[in-house]
């Protein structure tokens, strides 16, 4: 039994792009339904989550909770599953179970925060998300730096180095805490992703940048970029929101502006996909097959391709499409991509690191969320309180891209009449 439990271990710790449920699969298959106990259950239905297969995992981490009433990560994984289905009072009950069963299980609290952050209630939910740093799939956040953690005492002078964490789009829009740490007497040295770095060097207070992976000189203190808000106790009426607290650089704008030469029409910026790998991009991007309603032939617009991926059939199709101007592959850095929202009247896009910078830009823009969306865009409202400039566009239900299509389309039209 320990040896199949190792297999599928294995198997559901694969990449998702390599479809880790289609493996765990195969193995379950030759396993005689005796042997079918609850661990094994759990390792199938949380392998059928990360791939989005949100009822059968539904249905598997059941069975899995029933032959297993005592193993708390499955009625977590069951609760993270009833969350993405939008049964959010049942999802709840089991996260309670959970942690019921083991108070200090970090996948719970997380899963819990996550919740609590989704509904607004920042005070509890940022308490609680720094359980992330404990969470077995999460263990690569943690930094070791052998040195105080910032807890947001004064910090007169000190050395405090603010670390990227998780993604870029996390990274973009909790920069906007770094003048605040500045104002509380910190020389604060700043760790960012090297796409990220063209855009930091405006940043109030900052003495040093640091690149991701590169060695951290000697420093006094420091703070995640995403436990900031728990640090300066942001709640919803207080989110610093002075946008825009991000710069584009000088000589990239006068390029850009080259490149697009003299305005002519509406130019407006279109993202339709982001990163591959990332968990849950299978629900929040689509193809451009489908995105290309929004983007008919008008002499009074011109849309501008402003995300950096794109995947080598869709290409084939832009280039077809003499009304699009391609920008992909001159989008090195965010620098790049700044100077061209910077120059650009509105953006439509989904949820992918360059509407954050369009949002921490001020840049007017169209975001299209799925139907639970992250915890950021919160719930209901189609407003961003993190980002003003941003209109959200949210999924009636989960895939209905052609409902929130039609509204952008909408809106697109009664701006050009």
């Amino acid at each position: 039994m320990n040896g199949l439990r190792e297999i599928l271990v294995q198997a559901a710790a694969l990449p998702g792009d390599e479809k880790p449920a289609s493996a765990v699969e195969k193995i379950i298959r030759q396993v005689p339904p005796g042997l079918l106990d609850g661990y094994v259950l759990y390792l199938y239905g949380n392998a059928l989550y990360k791939e989005g297969r949100l009822e059968e995992a539904e249905a598997v981490l059941r069975r899995s909770v029933h032959l297993d009433p005592t193993f708390p990560q499955s009625f977590n994984d069951l609760a993270a599953t009833l969350f993405a289905l939008g049964r959010d009072h049942e999802a709840v009950n089991f996260i309670r179970r959970s942690l019921a069963i083991d108070p200090g299980l970090a996948e719970a609290e997380e899963t819990d925060a996550i919740w609590l952050l989704r509904y607004g209630r920042f005070r509890e939910g940022w308490k609680k998300y720094e359980a992330r740093f404990r969470s077995a799939d999460a263990k690569h956040l943690t930094r070791d730096f052998n040195i105080p953690r910032w807890n947001g005492q004064p910090l007169d002078g000190r050395r405090i180095l603010l670390h990227a964490e998780q993604g870029l789009g996390d990274t973009l829009q909790f920069l906007r805490y770094v003048p605040l740490v500045a104002q509380r007497g910190g020389r604060v040295f700043l760790e960012v992703y090297e796409p990220v770095r063209p855009l930091v060097d405006g940043l109030r207070g900052v003495e040093r940048i640091i690149l991701r992976g590169q060695s951290v000189p000697p420093v006094d203190t420091y703070c995640s970029l995403l436990s900031l808000p728990l640090v300066f106790r942001t709640d919803l009426d207080s989110i610093p929101a002075n946008i825009p607290y991000l710069t584009v650089p000088e000589e990239r704008l006068a390029l850009w502006r080259r490149r697009l030469g003299p305005r002519r029409e509406l130019r407006v910026g279109i993202a339709w996909s982001g990163n591959p790998l990332h968990r849950d991009d299978k629900r929040r991007s689509m193809p451009f097959s489908q995105f290309s309603v929004l983007t008919q032939a008008d002499p009074r617009v011109s849309f501008h391709v402003i995300q950096a991926d794109v995947r080598e059939n869709e290409r084939e199709e832009l280039a077809r499409l003499t009304h699009i101007h391609d920008h992909s592959a001159l989008l090195k850095d965010f620098g790049d991509t700044a100077a061209l929202l910077s120059l650009l009247d509105l953006v439509v896009g989904v949820d992918t690191s360059v509407m954050h910078l369009a949002g921490a830009l001020g840049i007017p823009g169209w975001l299209m969320l799925m139907d639970v969306a992250d915890w950021r865009w919160l719930l209901v409202r189609d407003d961003s309180p993190w980002y003003p400039s941003l209109e959200l566009f949210r999924q009636p239900a989960r895939y209905d891209w052609d409902s929130v299509l039609a509204k952008v389309a909408a809106r697109m039209r009664e701006m050009l009449d």
